[in-house]
């Protein structure tokens, strides 16, 4: 019996030992690389272990629980074999909290404590008003009260009465704003700590080895709920010099962990679309059914469209020439893979999992340009300065937003649209007020008229261009003769000082070159209408 007791128990400790040999072993990682891309970012961690002899497994801990498990890669420099791979969440083991957490914990805290003082007040003011309704009496029943007792005594209650009455409405006020507050901060809590309590991923990994060895892992995935949008910075210093255009990134994340100093690459490629080519399918066509005209089977569809996301002096006085700071976008390499651009970013970046945006600089390009004035004054009598850029192609440009900068002035926004066929890109770079610019109807030469059963109206405008700067400009001016879509409206086109003539769209236009202080007048637009005088047109 003696000996199948020491039996027994020897069994159990060697099967407890053999338990604990395969619980996985944690590996601490690193995030060291993040490629952004537009919707979607992959993750690289790199991690040092020692791996056992025979067969064990190593856990990757505390990752992103919003991992693409199909997306998951693990590579390592070891004599030994990597087995299996597999993702799971850990349930048991949520995110940290957070600064911002712990910030709002605190002020509720505090918060708390003030609503306690303010009600301990509160119980301690109404106290002491029910013991003075408790002792009204200032006579016995068979005792009267001098008149000038009676008063003191009145004064003295109505005003220690009206200063508790005072009390405990701040008190209560107070109460209620902090109650408020309090509430505020409870719900936004709940949505962080809804966040924070999403279980949090691992990657287990099985190996082989046949001794003991050290290895180095390095392990990727792709995550979601992380991107990049694009931006510009346009600055101009005059119309004789070049744009420079700096490119930027506004990048954000809400993965469930931390970039902190890694090295970032964006990319303009898209992994979350449908990879598949589509097929086009015969279209045929019959004669409509009405009867059942809304009871036809679901057309498939497939949307290939993607989304839119020092200075140092010397320290004894003497002349020192000055150094401009550089940009992190002028350490940016850019590689052109099969189907998309990358931007390997040299100077790390820590990008935060708070959905905040956060500015990378990209690239600074230095861009020839012709400068040329536009004005369409019918619609606005301001000029707008164009930048007319060529070979943009080469720049891989996204569509994005513009921060417009001329002559050291932030002048307002624009839209940078690549998505033209265009060999010319043309950007818009605000109003210059110093071209005076005026369009003016000449009624001496407009006139309306009945003619039989018609009514023959006939306008004329003159545009008057003068150049207020110190340099000379060229700018366009547009303008229109209306279009007929009636067979019963005629238009006469009667002046258009020689612009050149668009005959489907009507449009005018006119290109020339003004000297500082030179003003071009008469710009003369003449025109008549003749339509059915039942019929109403407008003709201005």
């Amino acid at each position: 019996m003696k000996n199948l007791l020491c039996t027994f128990i020897a069994l159990f400790l060697i099967g407890n030992a053999t338990f604990a040999d395969n619980e996985p072993k944690a590996v601490k990682s690193e995030i060291k690389d993040v490629t952004v891309f537009l919707s979607g970012a992959q993750v690289t961690r790199t991690g040092s272990t020692t791996i056992s002899q025979g067969v064990s497994s190593y856990v990757f801990e505390d990752l992103s629980p919003l991992i693409n498990a199909n997306s998951i890669q693990v590579t390592a420099k070891g004599d030994f074999t990597i087995l299996s791979v597999v993702h799971q969440l850990n349930y048991l083991k949520t995110q940290e909290k957070s600064k911002e957490i712990l910030v709002l914990e605190d002020s509720l805290e505090s918060i708390r404590q003030q609503i306690e003082i303010q009600q301990s007040m509160l119980e301690v003011y109404t106290a002491e008003e029910s013991m003075i309704n408790a002792n009204k009496s200032i006579g016995g029943q068979n005792t009267g009260v001098k008149a000038i007792d009676f008063k003191e005594n009145a004064d003295f209650f109505r005003n220690r009465l009206t200063e508790i009455k005072t009390k405990l409405i701040q008190f209560k006020n107070k109460i209620k704003k902090l109650q408020e507050k309090s509430e505020k901060i409870n719900n936004q809590l709940q949505m962080l700590n809804a966040k924070k309590s999403q279980a949090m991923s691992e990657i287990v990994v099985t190996v082989s080895a046949k001794e003991l060895v050290n290895a180095n892992f390095t392990v990727s995935y792709l995550v979601l709920n992380a991107g990049w949008v694009p931006s510009y910075d346009l600055r101009a210093i005059d119309v004789n010099n070049p744009i420079v255009l700096n490119y930027k990134a506004n990048v954000y994340q809400t993965t469930g962990e931390d970039w902190k100093k890694v090295k970032l690459t964006l990319s303009t490629g898209n992994p979350t679309l449908n990879g598949s080519k589509p097929n086009l399918m015969p279209w045929y066509l019959s004669f409509a059914n009405y009867y059942n005209y809304n009871k036809g089977a679901g057309v498939s569809s497939y949307n290939t469209m993607q989304p839119q996301m020092a200075r140092t002096n010397a320290s004894d006085g003497t002349v020192k020439e000055e150094i401009n700071a550089n940009y992190a976008s002028n350490l940016t390499t850019v590689t052109e893979t099969q189907t998309n651009f990358e931007f390997e970013i040299s100077i790390p970046y820590t990008i935060i999992a708070d959905g905040k945006k956060y500015d990378v600089e990209v690239k600074s390009y230095t861009l020839p340009a012709q400068y040329e004035y536009y004005c369409a004054p019918k619609l606005d009598r301001d000029a707008f300065l164009l930048a007319k850029i060529t070979g943009w192609e080469e720049y891989k440009l996204l569509a994005g937003e513009i921060n417009l900068f001329y002559e050291g002035t932030y002048v307002g926004k624009s839209y940078l649209d690549t998505r033209t066929t265009k060999d010319t890109l043309d950007i818009s770079l605000g109003r210059d007020k110093n071209i005076i610019i005026t369009r003016i109807k000449l009624k001496e030469f407009s006139s309306s008229k009945f003619i039989g059963l018609n009514k023959k109206e006939t306008i004329a405008w003159e545009i008057n261009v003068k150049n207020n700067k110190k340099q000379p400009i060229n700018i366009m001016i547009e303008d229109q003769f209306p279009v007929s879509s009636d067979k019963d409206i005629e238009v006469e086109r009667l002046e258009s000082s020689g612009a050149i003539y668009n005959e489907e769209t009507g449009k005018l236009t006119w290109k020339f070159k003004l000297e500082p202080g030179e003003s071009k007048k008469k710009i003369k637009v003449m025109y008549s209408v003749k339509y059915p005088k039942n019929q109403a047109v407008y003709v201005d």
